[in-house]
């Protein structure tokens, strides 16, 4: 028996006997659901762009219908969900995958997986219909210890506007898309400890072994800071970091610090310490009002461009390949703007500016409760920056964000 077919055999096990002792448990609890998700924008290239390609305009639309079912018997617990996605671009770009499924202008994450769940149903130029299994996972308890085995959603850091310490399966800045974490094929074993202390080792499984992650954390509370460390090694490359976040008011702080290691072969070394890349990000919210907060942070990734001159291949490198970094550049600054209008209105604001080339990307957004189980958000994408001459011979990106499209869009979510 081959690896690869052990490792099936074993999981498809662990789920049976997690089903049947949940049957052996007692009587069975059954929830389930749908959930719709629809996204639709409208872009304008550059002028830098348009006339290459000869269009001003292109539209995205992307059509979400989830499926989900828990089963739970005392102590055992059974999930599963089918994410079916219908996607649209009218551009003649659509075959470069340049845009995030998620809604972001700035790519999408690449989780690890050990099997090929992703079925395609319809794969053409500019049109697509696919079906995922996301959640297929077993939980259940042995002694203190807490066991969930199978795909399933796996965060860390502090889930803000960007981070440095979400690898695994992360999601790009500005994905609007951001009800479900995508799955993971894992193996989780937790322990809790007191009334504010967990540690978990988690082990991730990839079709290439080599890329496999192994993952020890511990997530604690120091008065009214939480804390979070967490190490281990994922896609050949060793790693650890810290995240916090704490507040005391009307300032609430948070950050998160991560060390890489670096691998020669993979991305070329751009600047910093030698033997290891430092990410982190730095950050600071004042709430003016109770429903009124504005933040503002500072980004530095070793992995990132210094000068404008290296934008061009930085996306090259193993990082930005692998779909766990997305930002080119090594330094950034962040603002946030968040405001209640009313209590169905939320309004925020979210700017990056990149520090080495002075270009910057918003996106504004206005979400309306809708219903109690439905919500409609109207956002804009809108860069700014040195864009590339259309009449050189010798075309050079000038900035990271010049040549970003801008647009208007909706995205609207229905629950049942």
């Amino acid at each position: 028996m081959t690896d690869s077919l052990k490792w099936e055999v074993c999981l498809l096990s662990v789920l049976i006997m997690a089903l049947m002792a949940a049957g052996v448990c007692g009587a069975v609890e059954s929830e389930r659901g749908l959930a719709l998700r629809e996204n639709v924008l409208l872009l304008k290239w550059p002028e830098s762009i348009s006339g290459q390609l000869g269009e001003k305009y292109f539209g995205m639309s992307e059509t979400r219908l989830r499926y989900w079912e828990h089963l739970s018997a005392g102590p055992v617990s059974f999930a599963a969900a089918v994410d079916s996605r219908a996607g649209f671009m009218s551009s003649k770009m659509s075959a470069s995958g340049g845009f995030g499924s998620e809604g972001s202008l700035l790519g999408e994450s690449k989780p690890l997986e050990r099997w090929d769940m992703t079925f395609d149903h319809v794969d053409e130029d500019g049109a697509s219909l696919s079906s995922r299994i996301d959640r297929l996972n077993a939980r259940f308890s042995i002694g203190a210890f807490d066991v969930n085995i199978g795909r399933q959603p796996f965060s860390m850091g502090t889930s803000h506007f960007v981070g440095v310490l979400d690898v695994v399966a992360p999601f790009a800045p500005g994905a609007l898309d951001a009800s479900y974490k995508p799955g993971v094929d894992a193996v989780r074993i937790g322990r809790g400890f007191g009334m504010t202390s967990e540690a978990e080792i988690l082990y991730v499984a990839s079709k290439d072994a080599d890329d496999s992650a192994i993952i020890g954390r511990y997530r604690t509370s120091l008065g009214s800071v939480d804390m979070e460390l967490a190490g281990g090694q994922f896609r050949e490359r060793v790693f650890g970091g810290i995240g916090w976040e704490g507040g005391v008011s009307p300032f609430g702080y948070w950050g998160e610090l991560a060390f890489f290691e670096r691998i020669a072969a993979g991305e070329k070394n751009r600047g910093g310490w030698s033997e290891a890349a430092v990410s982190a990000v730095l950050g600071l919210d004042y709430y003016i009002e109770a429903d009124f907060v504005l933040g503002a942070a500072y980004m530095h990734q070793d992995f990132g461009a210094r000068d404008v001159g290296e934008l061009s291949d930085v996306y090259n490198d193993a990082p930005f390949r692998e779909g766990w970094a997305f930002l080119g550049a090594a330094d950034y600054g962040l603002v946030t703007l968040s405001k209640e209008l009313h209590p169905l209105v939320q309004a925020n604001v979210a700017g990056i500016l990149n520090l080495i080339d002075s270009s910057t990307l918003w996106q504004p957004q206005i979400t309306i409760s809708t219903g109690d189980n439905t919500d409609l958000s109207v956002y804009g994408w809108f860069g700014s920056g040195e864009s590339t001459d259309p009449e050189s011979r010798c075309p050079r990106v000038e900035s990271e964000f010049g040549d970003m499209p801008g647009g208007v869009g909706m995205f609207a979510r229905w629950f049942f």
